[in-house]
């Protein structure tokens, strides 16, 4: 009997011992865990602020880019101006050194015209050719470019210089273009009808009837524009304008045959 009064105790005192380095354990344990999620809390804490900063150096750098584009875009179009007027210029003039003729030469090519030469008098040449050239490229370059309200001006100067010439059609469609890129869908539908009406063996009849198709879609009249689709399909197959009409009709859920 004595020795087992003596036994629990120890074994009571041992545990308690036993229990009391375990809390010790643990709470060295906690110690340590808290101070990781401390330094971890820092970490975070300053990848977060390298993320902000790298987002403004970010933000600065496409600001700049942005500030940059827009200059020089706008300095190629004033070059653009430059260059254009500067050839306009070549094309009708001639210095007063070159050889004079007080009467019309006749050997001057179709198209060009030369007013007589009094007392070294600047010679004046209109070349028809060149310029129609000029004016045609630079209005497409303004489209381009996103300077619609000027490409439109010269458009349209070109279709009252030149009515009939090869790139009228063309000229015609990018105006048409130009309404649809600035949501005129009307304006767009005529200018396309106008174009099929004037010029019904130009190249751009195809895409004339696609985009008008597109412009009737924008303004919710989906009738006239599967009509038009279904057309082109019909008269212009073998075109880029019906492939992408026929791309168009599945869009819609319309069936062709």
């Amino acid at each position: 009997m004595n020795i087992k009064k003596t036994f629990i105790p120890v074994l009571l005192l041992t545990f308690t011992i036993s229990c009391a380095q375990n809390n010790e354990v643990i709470k060295q344990s906690i110690s340590n865990l808290n101070s990781d999620i401390i330094d971890l809390q820092k970490s975070i804490a300053e990848l977060q602020l390298n993320v902000q900063e790298l987002d403004r150096k970010i933000n600065v750098n496409s600001e700049n880019i942005k500030v940059n584009s827009e200059a020089i875009a706008k300095l190629k179009t004033e070059l653009n101006d430059v260059k254009y007027k500067i050839d306009s210029f070549k094309q009708k003039t001639i210095t007063p050194n070159a050889p004079t003729n007080t009467t019309p030469n006749n050997n001057i090519s179709t198209g060009q015209t030369v007013k007589p030469n009094n007392n070294s008098e600047i010679i004046i040449i209109e070349d028809d050719s060149a310029d129609k050239t000029t004016i045609y490229s630079y209005a497409y370059e303004l489209y381009m470019k996103g300077k619609y309200f000027e490409s439109l001006n010269k458009f349209n100067e070109f279709l009252k210089k030149y009515p009939n010439d090869d790139l009228s059609d063309n000229a015609m469609y990018w105006i048409g273009e130009i309404y649809y890129s600035q949501k005129d869908y009307i304006k767009c539908i005529d200018t396309m009808k106008d174009l099929i009406k004037k010029y019904p063996q130009g190249n751009k009849v195809p895409d004339a009837y696609l985009k008008m198709a597109y412009a009737y879609i924008e303004i919710g009249d989906q009738d006239n524009a599967v009509k038009y689709l279904k057309y082109l399909l019909d008269n212009y197959p073998a075109t880029r304008a019906a492939s992408l009409a026929k791309q168009k009709l599945d869009e819609l859920g319309v069936s062709y045959e």
